[in-house]
């Protein structure tokens, strides 16, 4: 394909699959529109339909049932329509599309068995059948044929041969076989084969299709658990009128038939004759800079899998490479599979030989030593979109977890790639330049790849801060958003059903705009609130119902200092599949709510993260905890996502990696922060890593000053009561001591009473060195009256309630000279 710009014209040359690499033959029928002409398109599908079977040497005993959508989804109407729950298959599994398979069954509560070999292994054909033999129950044997995870080809004939000879049906992933490596129905094969248009068919996304055995279609009794069509019902329609139940766009239909009438007239095996020429090119040009892989006589001739050199670990290593290849116009697949540590090339589509002595020059270029940043393999540490920089020596030693110390240090950045500048950049901009493979800019944009598309979403800065504080946190991963309250809103409502009579358990000891977000914004949203005693765990237990999205609280209650039982209301939470998320933003480090068993955590960045008073910002951590799947409390985590395009959170998972880590926070960035608009600017999120960096030093030392202020407190006469975890007693005193880490302390926070409302108006006006500002986490000492500033808004019984009256004054304790802060104390207890 010719692209121009600047008067100069370039060659796009691609080694993937994929729209642009169609045959102008093809391209050309995607012109067409059929949709006014029925009869036109019905012959249309009967001439596809008759083709693949054609194609499968003219396979009589199986029918083609075509799919609108990818081969994914033509696998799940397949499994859906052939497999029940009383089933008992075994799935085998040498790649990540058996692990999809397996995955899917088990979403469904199938009883599945898994057969897994390494990714280098192809699957044995004895092996197999001595599992069945050992396991008479298994009704269904599933697996792969050409696992493009690797390029291996597993022994097809064999292994059905085997299933056969048991009495077991198969259901086969064909995907990157079907129209590449010749398949003969006509002796008997699988009982169903799936496949889709846009790998060896060479024909345009948008067709799947699922070549059962007509008895099989005939018994087919769906269950109703499939996101998409049922395969016997369209095959119905098929039969009887002609039409499809589901319809896809017909010039693609038109395009695909094209595609398999230009593979009938080329044969199948002279298709893969010229793409064993590609592939054996490749690796002709490429010796002695990569090795392959596999064996030759497992290796597939769709895509050949290469080990990536020493130092290419991650995928973020491998983004270098390809943004450098990307430069010389080459397009190669885009992932890295860790697991093996190799990257594919393909050789589907009319590729030239030019192309292939480019992609050696480009190599060669990439890894010649003395080349500057081309010297070796680029690692992780030098690259400047993925921003997670793990030293070699971690990376060798299976990532050991560093200390938070150390993480508030190192974890997440470790230098830019072109200065070797160790502080991480400010990106102060909002978008991002979409050069390269279309079909890749298209994958980010369709949370099918990493990327940067727009800073509401995701920047390089906020990123680093994300991967820095989940890794001090221990938690996967998380998100940096505007503020506090976006983090608390976005947390909450990312768990919503999307219906009204959603409801949120909740400790009524909150901030008081967090009171408020709770108890009248959501609402508004049709999600209600039902309050619970932290001091009597039970009674979360018994508010809950099929409608609860999650338990709520404050580790650490602001400001009235309630301490939150996180370890009985996570269990609460597990027994009932309801996630605990709490708020910890008071007590960082001090609290490792991760440890505890919250799903997740929020924070207020703006507080004692940044530390200084100076700038906005919100942290959610997903803890790894807590699993959604199946439960439908959760629709939006279980099914299609209308919000982006009817997304399945879970799946996506597998096609990102920098964002693959929470389905969670995946999905709270791709339509909550999204439609928002809760965006942190990229120069909060360098304030707040700079504040990040001496978290535990202050942490520490707000929680010695603490300790002391309380106790002076306490002994003063004008003080009727004082309430600082560390003075706590009782069951209150067994909560804090399972809940805080006593190598920091117990917080910064200090509550006290004096005699009355007017007592307290009088305390504020006579400080001097505290500040009143209704913000706490600061280096300085801050005071607050919160029913003067903070819970003014709060109706009186349930601010009374929560435990806030007329004369209590919060003290958020700094870091100067603790001897100075109780002068001012006791100055301004004499002024009342």
């Amino acid at each position: 394909m010719q692209l121009r710009g600047n008067s100069v014209t370039r060659q796009r040359s691609l080694l993937t699959p994929g729209p642009l690499s169609l045959s102008l033959d093809v391209r050309s029928q995607m012109q067409l529109d059929l949709a006014s002409r029925d009869c036109e398109f019905k012959e249309v599908t009967a001439r596809m339909r008759r083709l693949i079977l054609d194609l499968l040497a003219n396979a009589d005993d199986y029918s083609v049932v075509p799919i609108q959508g990818g081969g994914s989804f033509a696998m799940e109407a397949a499994l859906s329509t052939f497999v029940s729950s009383a089933h008992k298959p075994l799935v085998c599994i040498n790649g990540i599309y058996g692990e999809r398979i397996y995955k899917m069954l088990r979403l469904w509560g199938v009883e599945a068995r898994t057969l897994a070999k390494r990714a280098t292994d192809p699957l044995d054909p004895q092996e197999i059948g001595e599992h069945l033999n050992r396991n008479p129950g298994v009704t269904h044997l599933c697996f792969v044929h050409c696992e493009t995870t690797t390029g291996i080809v597993n022994p097809l004939d064999a292994i059905v041969e085997e299933a056969r000879r048991l009495g077991v049906k198969t259901i086969v992933d064909g995907m990157s076989s079907f129209g590449g490596i010749d398949i003969d129905l006509s002796k008997g094969g699988p009982d169903v084969l799936v496949t889709s248009s846009n790998k060896c068919i060479e024909g345009p996304p948008g067709v799947a299709f699922v070549i059962a055995s007509r008895e099989l279609l005939e018994k087919a009794v769906q269950e109703p658990r499939s996101f998409v069509l049922d395969v016997r019902d369209q095959w119905l329609s098929l039969e009887r009128t002609g039409e499809w139940r589901s319809t896809p766009p017909t010039h693609i239909v038109q395009a695909t038939t094209r595609a398999l009438e230009i593979l009938e007239e080329e044969s199948i095996p002279a298709r893969r004759r010229r793409y064993e020429k590609v592939r054996d090119d490749l690796l002709n040009e490429l010796e002695g800079v990569v090795s392959p892989l596999l064996a030759a006589n497992v290796q597939s001739p769709v895509c050949v899998a290469f080990v990536a050199p020493s130092g290419m670990a991650d995928q973020a290593a491998f983004d270098g490479l390809y943004r450098h290849l990307a430069s010389h116009n080459l397009y190669i697949y885009s992932k890295l599979h860790i697991a093996t540590r190799s990257f594919r090339i393909g050789c589907i589509g009319e590729i030239q030989s030019g192309w292939i002595q480019q992609l050696g020059c480009a190599f060669r270029t990439y890894f010649r030593p003395g080349q500057g940043a081309a010297a070796r393999p680029i690692s992780a540490q030098e690259t400047s979109q993925a921003l997670v920089k793990v030293p070699p020596r971690v990376a060798a030693s299976a990532q050991v977890p560093w200390s938070p110390e150390t993480a508030v240090l190192h974890a997440g950045y470790r230098r830019d790639p072109v200065t070797k500048a160790v502080a991480v950049p400010i990106y102060q901009n909002t978008a991002y330049e979409l050069d390269g493979d279309l079909n890749h800019i298209a994958d980010v944009y369709n949370v099918k790849a990493d990327g940067f598309t727009y800073t509401r979403i995701i920047n390089p800065t906020t990123r680093a801060l994300e991967r820095r504080y989940a890794a001090v946190d221990t938690g996967r991963d998380s998100l940096a958003v505007a503020s506090g309250q976006a983090a608390t809103f976005l947390a909450i409502v990312n768990l919503a059903s999307g219906q009204v009579g959603d409801n949120v358990v909740a400790s009524p000891y909150l901030y008081g705009n967090t009171w408020n977000l709770l108890h009248n914004t959501l609402k508004r949203l049709g999600i209600s609130v039902r309050t619970a005693d932290p001091r009597r765990p039970e009674t979360f237990e018994r508010a809950i119902d099929d409608r609860t999205i999650c338990l709520f609280g404050e580790v650490i209650s602001n400001p009235c200092l309630i301490p939150l039982p996180v370890k009985q209301l996570a269990e609460i939470g597990r027994k009932y599949g309801v996630p605990l998320v709490v708020d910890n933003t008071t007590t960082p480090l001090v609290c490792r709510p991760s440890d505890l068993g919250a799903a997740i955590t929020t924070y207020s960045a703006t507080k004692y993260i940044c530390g200084h008073g100076t700038t906005l910002g919100g942290l959610i951590v997903d803890n790894g905890k807590f699993s959604y799947r199946g439960a439908s409390r959760f629709p939006l985590f279980n099914g299609p996502d209308e919000a982006h395009g009817g997304i399945i959170w879970r799946s996506a998972l597998q096609d990102v990696d920098d964002l693959g880590k929470s389905e969670f926070l995946l999905k709270a960035r791709m339509t909550w922060l999204r439609d928002t608009g809760a965006a942190i600017a990229p120069f909060a999120s360098f304030q707040l890593i700079q504040g990040l960096e001496t978290l535990p030093l202050r942490m520490k030392q707000h929680c010695a000053n603490a300790r002391v202020v309380a106790d002076a407190l306490k002994k003063h006469p004008k003080v009727r009561r004082v309430f600082y975890p560390g003075l706590f007693e009782g069951a209150d005193r067994e909560t804090v001591d399972q809940t805080l880490n006593p190598a920091y302390g117990h917080g910064a926070m200090v509550m006290f009473e004096v005699e009355d409302e007017l007592a307290g108006r009088k305390f504020i006006q006579n400080v001097d060195l505290m500040y009143h500002v209704s913000n706490v986490g600061d280096a300085r000492t801050l005071v607050t009256h919160p029913v003067s500033t903070t819970h003014t808004t709060v109706p009186r019984e349930k601010r009374e309630a929560a435990g806030i009256f007329g004369g209590s004054i919060r003290l958020c304790v700094g870091i100067e000279d603790v001897d100075d802060i109780v002068r001012d104390l006791h100055k301004a207890l004499a002024a009342i």
